[in-house]
Order: C-alpha cells, then sequence, then structure tokens
C-alpha cells in the first residue's frame, strides 16, 4: 500500500509535508523556503507532542535523504542483483559540484562510448528520472544511477570528475 504524503504550502514559509508510515506513528516535514528543514516524529498519530524533532540545514537534510535513499549502502536485493548481473555492477554515483558535465546531455557525455559504463536512471529531486535517455540532462545535486564492468569505473569516475577521458 502506498504512502499517503499530505502537502500543505505555508505562505511566506515554505511547504509541510505529512505522513503516516504503516507503524502507526507521524512524520511531518516543513521545508522552509531558506532550506531549513524541520523533522517532527510522532510516536502514534494522534500524538500532539513530538518524541523526536529535528532541525536541519539544506546540505544536512539532502545527506540524510541520500541516507536514506540507501546512496551510501546499497539494500540486499541491490546486491543479489549484482550477482545476477556476473561481471557488470550497478553504482550509484554522485555528481561533484565542480563536474564540467553539468548542463550537458548523456548523449553529449559520450560516457558510455568513451568508459563502457552506462547511465541508467537519474536520481534528482523532486522526481527521478527512471529510464535515462540521451537527452537526459546532468545537473548539479544529481546521482548517477550507472551499469557497466568494474574496470570502466575508475575512467568513469575520473571523466566525471575532469571532463575529456
Amino acid at each position: 500500500m502506498p504512502l499517503e504524503l499530505k502537502e500543505t504550502r505555508l505562505p511566506g514559509v515554505g511547504v509541510k509535508w505529512v505522513m503516516t508510515p504503516a507503524s502507526g506513528s507521524r512524520v511531518t516535514v516543513i521545508q522552509h523556503n531558506d532550506g531549513e528543514r524541520e523533522v517532527y516524529v510522532h510516536r502514534r498519530a494522534r500524538d500532539d507532542e513530538p518524541a523526536v524533532v529535528l532541525e536541519l540545514h539544506d546540505d544536512e537534510a539532502r545527506q540524510l535523504g541520500a541516507l536514506l535513499g540507501g546512496a551510501y549502502e546499497r539494500p540486499k536485493i541491490v546486491e543479489e542483483l549484482e550477482m545476477a548481473l556476473g561481471e557488470l555492477q550497478i553504482e550509484w554515483i554522485p555528481v561533484p559540484d565542480t563536474s564540467p558535465w553539468i548542463g550537458k546531455t548523456l548523449a553529449e557525455c559520450e560516457f558510455r562510448r568513451k568508459t563502457g559504463v552506462t547511465v541508467i536512471a537519474i536520481l534528482r529531486e523532486p522526481e527521478p528520472i527512471s529510464g535515462a535517455q540521451p537527452q537526459d540532462v546532468v545537473m548539479s545535486g544529481d546521482t548517477l544511477v550507472t551499469v557497466g564492468k568494474a574496470g570502466g569505473y575508475a575512467a568513469f569516475r575520473k571523466m566525471l570528475v575532469e571532463g575529456a577521458a
């Protein structure tokens, strides 16, 4: 069953999201216009007072989001998928803020031709791109989901940072 997420615009403040996970708790996230976040966790959906209040700067919130989204540690199911792929592997690679490929399409980057590594998806806020196409543009803050042989990743990472391979 999909998680219900309720969004409320807060004029002059930002946006508030409220969700009630299957556990029966309630989580409220307020994203302020300046990028700051407040996270309120209520043990039960009906509780008035939160059990936990967390205040995060924009960069902290993004890092927490990456942790929760599995960007740092692959879920077990992905490890099993990698075993099924044999010599191919799947990697989540954040685009460095200084990458010369920011603003370029995947076709212009030519990652696959130059390194043998293919971008299959792009993790991006607010909406990921699940079937990356040649016309998709690399943007700051993206995480590229890639597939390739282990030997191609050193060149791919270097190219992502430095430019032409």
